[in-house]
């Protein structure tokens, strides 16, 4: 997929063992029209956030139920310090609606038969092991009309309160232990 199919889903990785989804966005652009760039990355992100709040990602992928969704953008090219300070806008934007963001570079230099020198040492964080399983959901599915909240994600644990017992429950065991 590229980031000109802004109406595609790209791909959904699911990692079984850290219970993940990964919704990635490929961006196969470089940074030199930065606007037009923007302006389809934003509305790549949107698509996807549309995908996910629909209950569409639900229904395409029963087994992901409960799953944290993080959403990953995979860059092709090196990042502009004016694109990365609005990817970091995106990012506010994504964590903001409730997902985990990652991002990463992919080299394809060497496929495309481009000599590429080796850097000496590269500092780089320890990487989260791929998908272990992968779907293939139709991309240009229709979102679906999702009314019902069942088909939303659960809440993260640390948000949920503790919730007080029905009305009728708790006058049932007052009964009880009146007698």
């Amino acid at each position: 997929m590229s980031l000109r199919d802004v109406d595609a889903i790209d791909y959904i990785g699911v990692n079984i063992l850290f219970k993940r989804v990964y919704a990635a966005i490929f961006d196969d652009f470089d940074w030199r029209d930065e606007g037009v760039h923007q302006d389809l990355l934003t509305k790549k992100i949107d698509r996807y956030i549309r995908y996910i709040r629909s209950g569409q990602l639900l229904l395409d992928y029963p087994k992901v139920r409960g799953h944290e969704i993080v959403l990953e953008y995979v860059s092709m090219h090196p990042m502009t310090p004016s694109a990365l300070e609005f990817w970091k806008s995106r990012e506010r934007v994504i964590e903001g609606a409730g997902y985990k963001v990652h991002i990463r570079g992919v080299d394809v230099r060497h496929s495309l038969g481009i000599a590429v020198d080796k850097p000496e040492h590269v500092a780089a964080e320890p990487v989260e092991p791929p998908a272990l399983e992968v779907f293939d959901a139709d991309p240009y599915a229709r979102l679906a009309d999702v009314t019902d909240i069942s088909y939303l994600p659960p809440l993260r644990r640390e948000s949920r309160r503790p919730q007080a017992l029905p009305v009728l429950r708790r006058l049932a065991m007052r009964q009880v232990a009146g007698h």
